[in-house]
């Protein structure tokens, strides 16, 4: 069965510099897919691929078994990818719960949007996305003052609040405490049952508390893919990765 997301022969050059190499990966519904490699290996190139980014020099990427190659980031966005970069980019001068609201607001029409706002389904996807994120007591807190993974929480809440079912997160847990780090791991296990979640990461510790399949890139190409136990007794990339390059 064809998976929700599909990268066919994906390459990316930049003029006579080759990112991405003919890589193919197929991310099947509900599941928690990471994508793993040493710096420089392509990853974060192909999330911006995915979403539109960057545009593929060859290759198709099918989402839900429609061709999205090629397509504007907004077009994208709107088929249901959301995307969460490494750099949380927040409204600091704003509640948690401005925050939520202004990622909700998804219509250009701001008579819709105020509409929307008073729902009682509104009300219910604020309160079920703050519970999933771990923020409900936090709603009325300025977004300057939170710690930088309740930032990183608020990010992906604030991506969760347009619903889309394919969820890219791009090093979620950088810089994150042990704590937030194990909060973080039962946010993403909670959302992969009801969400498809491509994940970027280093931390292979983290990684083998999420992933249902590990993907490894390496110079742009798959090197291997399999389940978390299966890729650390590979050894292709032990040498190239796990044991010798940097995480």
């Amino acid at each position: 069965m064809a998976g929700m997301l599909e990268l066919k022969n994906l390459s990316k050059n930049f003029d006579a510099i080759h990112v991405i190499n003919d890589f193919s990966l197929e991310v099947v519904e509900r599941s928690l897919c990471c994508l793993v490699g040493p710096n420089g290996a392509g990853k974060t190139t192909t999330l911006d691929l995915i979403t539109g980014r960057q545009v593929p020099s060859s290759g198709k990427i099918i989402f839900n078994k429609t061709d999205i190659t090629g397509q504007t980031e907004q077009a994208i966005s709107r088929l249901g990818i959301g995307r969460k970069f490494q750099i949380p980019a927040i409204f600091r001068g704003l509640s948690v719960e401005q925050n939520l609201a202004v990622a909700h607001s998804i219509e250009v029409n701001p008579i819709k949007n105020i509409f929307s706002f008073s729902s009682k389904t509104y009300e219910a996807r604020m309160d079920e996305i703050a519970d999933k994120v771990g923020l409900s007591h936090r709603l009325s807190e300025m977004a300057g003052n939170l710690s930088h993974g309740e930032t990183q929480w608020l990010e992906i809440g604030m991506v969760l609040m347009q619903d889309p079912p394919l969820l890219l997160l791009d090093e979620p847990v950088a810089g994150m405490t042990e704590g937030e780090i194990s909060k973080t791991v039962d946010i993403l296990n909670d959302l992969k049952k009801v969400k498809t979640l491509i994940v970027v990461e280093h931390d292979m510790g983290f990684v083998r508390k999420i992933a249902d399949v590990v993907t490894v890139m390496h110079m742009g190409s798959l090197l291997a893919e399999g389940t978390i136990e299966q890729i650390e007794k590979n050894k292709e990339v032990r040498n190239v990765y796990l044991g010798t390059e940097d995480k």
